[in-house]
């Protein structure tokens, strides 16, 4: 039977019956040649076979007398098991025939092959909502397989059980593995994440040292979610590549936390009530709040021991247990005890059953006991290496060991060196202070350190005594000798150094307060400098207590860079250490604690920042949570370093951190998250800022709406609109570069034929009104001054619009039945903003009211411009047929008679008036003025081929352009002209300049474009003296300005708009005429078009001046042409 105590014990903590007692038991004590037939027994009862179970618990039960009195001591150990986890049982439901002490892997796989199963039967065929929510397995209520009562699969897999009738079910279920679609990448998410809780920060509403906890707690959650998606794979590569990829956010999260115990946690100065009660933990304290040196240090091990108390959390929360969760009473050395009993032992092993048995009698214990041993101290040790000394201790009593728990609370459960808020949170140690007060402060302090180096030295000597036990005992003196060769990975590794190199601090400083009788240490300096202190001993053995801390001075470091360089070459540091050191984030985590942000920069950017060489486009630029890492790290340091750090590295700090920002947010740019870049791009210095929007407005120009929008609206929420702030890149400016860039030449390719300069102002155009699309977006009405926002983004949509649309309206003066894409795209963007009312009062001064008015003048311009080529189609499909039907000769009369009405109605309602509107000059009166147009084009034959614009052609339109003025005129105007060929092919650029007088430019304007839109349009014309005849010029940009005499410009906007009333009013003047006479030649009269030769003719309008020599000519021919098919037509109904 089961030991009486032990079961009331058991039973009054876990709460389980008598039988799942007797089941746990034989795992509790069993030997280890019964362990074979344990897990046969534990495998059979699994599987349902009860009667095994009965007919061999009685096998398996050892009859252990135990003193009562030991199992009351160590009753507690249940909260410390291994072997399962302890789980409650609210919301669970208990199924028949299972025992709730056991959480078996068997039962786990059957539940998840069942449910697997199930699923693959019920769920339909790519049906997305059964696979994407949590999964159910459905069973009737009588047992049949149809839907019936939902059982979650979570809870399967975690906590229930199956029934013997189910485990059988289950086996017969047909498995299919299942394979996911599509590899999820969980570390992406990270970005975002990232950039929500930065943006907070940045906003005020978060305090930057709560949001590198914040950061740390993503990679944390990230690390883990990527690390379960591996555990689900099935390809070996994948798991290779998740399992990098966590570790990698895991290797983050601790640089996170290292920051944040260095610069964002604070440590407050303790005041000691009353210096009498003080004790060598209060002094301790005190140091370590005011020396530099030593409060770094400890902030580096406390840094360390959190990484490793999380990790043993983590353990507890996914596994069930950690370093020291495992049986009952395991210190106790029940095989060697029983080996003595019965006189079976040999030589080496002991006799005695002491703590002090092996060292004395230089023996081992058994086997088994030996390895539990070593198990213990090994928990003991992780324990201890995560700053856990209160539980390492407790440990020990519940393992039997209570003497052990002794020896390792020589200052307490708060350890020798303990922070401010440790000490007002757990308050004074009573009984050290009463030892202190009457032996001395420090006295016990140096003796216990000076007897644990003692038995460090004398354990790590003993070939048979455990390697942690000497380091456990290393760690309570810094005998960094004896810590080094268990230390496997590089933060244990380096907290052991540290650590050591802190309470050596420590003691040197507590020696000089409180100075032993026999010695005295005398320390020069600064008393963090280990090379500087000298101890000098007048009395007593060099090896005694008070001698401290002699026996470790010289294994303490200089500085902290010879740490880590005796991490990287130490001998006894171990490979996996020195290997470890080469790691990005070790690295960089040195960098931190040495505070060399310099250097810290410069490895980012090497490892962050594309290289600025020819092999830049094939080389890699980073991983990409490194980059994330890099520009969140970055951002970190600017607003958390002191500001004489700061202005010591602040060149490299913004123009390194600008260049690492900027990568990061092109690489958001490239993975398609445009919303993340404004939070970025906003920290950038202004022109980088600017250029970036520019880039991702210029690659997205021809991606979809919403796109557009999302860069357009993280523009508007990160970055100020105006240029108020000089320290941030603004909207306005990015606009106003944007549309500039815009209207630049793009050819690329060298045209000599009309079709191709045709068709590359049509793909030019379209490029231009496209742009026109960014400032037509609505803000935000969350947004403060959204409605000012909206009124000032369409009064630059409508001048850009007016810019383009008389670029456009010179590119459309020739007849073919092309239609200008451009010109109606620019105009379908225009329509909705330009429903919305409008207040012309806010922003007088760019003319919105006149813009909007312009805009309706164009659209109306190009209503009949597309009707006329309409026409023209219509005409160019006939033209293809020998013999025309009545329905297309109807069709194509149709045509021509829209597209005459819509030409004359027009006419008379614009007229001479068209784009005729002055422009408020006042300002600009009070000195004199030059105008300057400048225009970039391409010179086109009459048989269509285009000039190459070499200094013989650019030398010719010069003085042709000279000549259009005359003599007087050019010395009376100062005018200059200045032709050069074009960077771009078969382009010339042409500049002209004269001087303002009264009524051009001064007081008034002159509505046809006064002199310097006389001269260039007829050179769009054609008409230029003494050029080659038919030569004309096909205008692609225009600008005209009024220049002061300190060289500022302003738009002369009269100059353009008289140009293309100069260009566009007789051309459409002629083709109105030419349908008049298409449709005379059809028998259709209007006498509606007679008025319009008398609006020509007339003085009045003096709308013949618009015309040229050869315009005339044509416009008499037509005239006259039409004038035939009247007479025609009267003589054939006169016959």
């Amino acid at each position: 039977m089961v030991d009486g105590t032990y079961h009331d014990n058991f039973s009054s903590q876990t709460k389980v019956s008598s039988t799942q007692a007797q089941t746990f038991r034989p795992l509790v004590s069993v030997p280890l040649f019964n362990l074979a037939h344990a897990f046969a027994f534990e495998f059979q009862r699994l599987c349902g076979a009860e009667s095994s179970r009965n007919a061999m618990m009685a096998g398996f039960i050892p009859n252990t007398s135990l003193d009562a009195a030991m199992e009351d001591e160590f009753g507690d150990r249940e909260t410390y098991r291994r072997f399962r986890k302890r789980r409650s049982s609210a919301g669970m439901t208990n199924i028949q025939g299972t025992d709730e002490g056991f959480d078996s892997p068997l039962q786990n796989l059957l539940a998840r092959k069942a449910a697997d199963a199930v699923k693959e039967e019920y769920s339909p065929e790519g049906d997305k909502s059964f696979l994407g929510t949590p999964g159910w397995l459905c069973k009737s209520p009588g047992g049949s397989d149809l839907p019936g009562t939902h059982i979650p699969l979570k809870s399967l897999h975690d906590d229930q059980e199956f029934s013997p009738s189910a485990k059988g079910s289950a086996l017969s279920l047909k498995v299919v593995k299942q394979e996911p679609e599509e590899v999820s990448d969980s570390g992406e998410s990270s970005f975002s994440r990232f950039a929500s809780v930065l943006q907070a920060a940045l906003r005020g509403l978060m305090p930057f040292p709560e949001l590198i906890l914040q950061f740390e707690a993503c990679c944390k959650d990230l690390a883990e979610h990527v690390r379960e998606e591996a555990t689900e794979r099935h390809r070996a590569i994948e798991d290779l590549l998740m399992r990098q990829k966590a570790q990698m956010l895991h290797d983050e999260s601790a640089t996170w936390a290292l920051i944040w115990h260095l610069f964002g946690k604070g440590f407050d100065d303790m005041e000691l009530e009353d210096a009498v009660l003080s004790t060598s933990q209060h002094e301790a304290c005190d140091f370590i709040s005011t020396d530099a040196t030593a409060q770094l240090c400890f902030r580096i091990v406390k840094w360390l021991e959190g990484l490793i108390s999380k990790a043993l959390d983590l353990d507890k929360q996914h596994k069930g247990w950690y370093a020291g969760s495992y049986l009952q009473k395991l210190g106790v050395w029940r095989q060697t005890q029983h080996s003595i009993r019965k006189m079976v032992g040999n030589a080496v092993l002991v006799q005695h059953l002491d703590p002090d048995a092996p060292s004395r009698e230089r023996a081992r214990l058994q086997e088994e006991d030996q390895n539990l041993e070593e198990e213990l101290l090994d928990d003991i040790w992780k324990l201890l290496r995560a700053g856990r000394l209160e539980e390492a201790r407790q440990l020990c009593r519940s393992a039997g060991q209570p003497w052990r728990a002794a020896t390792l609370g020589g200052c307490g459960d708060l350890g020798p060196s303990p922070s401010p808020d440790m000490l007002i949170r757990d308050g004074k140690d009573v009984a050290l202070q009463a030892v202190e007060l009457e032996s001395g402060i420090s006295h016990q302090r140096r003796l216990w350190k000076w007897a644990c180096f003692s038995a460090s030295e004398r354990i790590a000597e003993s070939p048979d005594e455990s390697r942690y036990e000497a380091a456990i005992y290393a760690t309570q003196c810094g005998n960094t000798r004896r810590m080094l060769p268990v230390c496997r990975d590089w933060e244990s590794a380096c907290w052991a150094i540290v650590k050591s190199w802190l309470e050596v601090q420590v003691d040197m400083e507590l020696a000089r307060l409180h100075p032993a009788k026999t010695d005295q240490i005398k320390v020069n300096g600064d008393s963090g400098g280990m090379s500087e202190a000298i101890v000098e001993f007048s009395a007593g053995p060099i090896n005694g207590p008070e001698s401290w801390p002699h026996q470790v001075l010289d294994q303490q470091p200089r500085d902290l860079s010879s740490i880590f360089q005796k991490l990287l070459s130490g001998d006894l540091v171990h490979e996996n250490v020195s290997r470890s050191c080469k790691d990005q984030q070790r690295q960089i985590q040195m960098n931190i604690m040495l505070g060399e942000v310099g250097q810290l920069l410069d490895l980012l950017r090497a490892w962050i920042v594309p290289p600025q060489d020819h092999d830049a486009h094939v080389r890699s630029h980073g991983n990409p949570q490194m980059i994330r890492f890099g520009a969140h790290l970055v951002l970190v340091l600017r607003h958390i370093l002191a500001d004489d750090v700061k202005e010591q590295f602040r060149e490299k700090l913004w123009l390194v951190g600008d260049l690492i920002l900027n990568t990061y947010a092109i690489f958001l740019f490239t993975q398609r998250r445009e919303e993340l870049v404004g939070t970025y791009a906003a920290q950038l210095a202004p022109y980088l800022c600017e250029e970036l929007y520019l880039h991702m407005m210029e690659l997205r120009q021809n991606d979809s709406v919403l796109v557009k929008y999302k860069i357009f609206l993280s523009a508007l929420e990160n970055l100020p609109f105006g240029t108020e702030d000089p320290l941030k890149g603004s909207v306005s400016n990015i606009l106003e570069r944007l549309l500039s860039r815009s209207r630049d030449v793009k050819r690329k390719v060298r045209h000599i034929k009309l079709e191709e300069v045709e068709e590359h102002q049509r793909q030019d155009s379209l490029e231009k009104a496209v742009v026109v699309q960014w400032l037509c977006f609505a803000p935000p009405s969350n947004l403060e001054n959204a409605e000012e926002l909206r009124l000032e983004l369409l009064a630059r949509a409508a001048h850009y619009s007016n810019l383009l649309l008389r670029e456009f309206g010179l590119v459309s003066l020739r007849r073919n039945h092309k239609m200008p894409v451009g010109v109606h795209m620019l105009l379908g963007y225009l329509v909705e903003p330009l429903k919305q009312p409008l207040d012309y009062s806010l922003y007088p001064q760019l003319n919105l009211q006149e813009n909007v008015s312009e805009i309706q003048e164009w659209r109306e311009y190009f209503t009949c411009d597309a009707l006329y080529r309409n026409w023209l189609k219509v005409e160019a499909a006939n033209a293809q047929i020998q013999e025309l039907s009545p329905e297309e000769k109807d069709l194509s009369l149709t045509a021509a008679n829209e597209a005459i009405s819509a030409m004359t109605s027009f006419i008379q309602r614009r007229g001479y008036a068209w784009l005729a509107e002055s422009q408020c000059i006042g300002e600009l009166t009070a000195f004199p003025l030059l105008l300057e147009i400048h225009a970039v084009g391409t010179l086109v034959s009459v048989s269509g081929s285009c000039l190459v614009p070499d200094a013989t052609v650019c030398t010719a339109l010069k003085s042709s352009l000279f000549s259009c003025v005359g003599e007087d005129t050019i010395h009376g105007r100062q005018v200059k002209v200045h032709t050069t060929a074009s960077d771009v092919e078969n382009c010339v650029n042409i500049n002209m300049q004269c001087l303002a007088v009264v009524g051009d430019g001064i007081d008034s304007i002159d509505q046809d474009g006064g002199l310097l839109g006389a001269a260039l349009a007829t050179a769009v014309k054609g008409e230029m003296l003494h050029f080659q005849p038919g030569l004309s010029l096909e205008v692609f940009r225009l600008d005209a300005w009024y220049v002061d005499k300190d060289g500022k410009r302003s738009p002369a906007i009269y100059i353009t708009q008289g140009l293309c009333r100069r260009c566009c009013l007789p051309e459409l003047m002629l083709r109105c005429m030419q349908l008049r006479v298409f449709l005379a030649s059809g028998g259709i009269f209007s006498t509606e078009e007679e008025d319009l030769v008398e609006y020509v003719a007339s003085s009045e309008y003096a709308v013949h001046q618009l015309f040229s020599t050869r315009q005339l000519q044509e416009f008499l021919l037509l005239e006259r042409e039409f004038t035939l098919h009247v007479v025609e037509s009267a003589e054939n109904d006169s016959a």
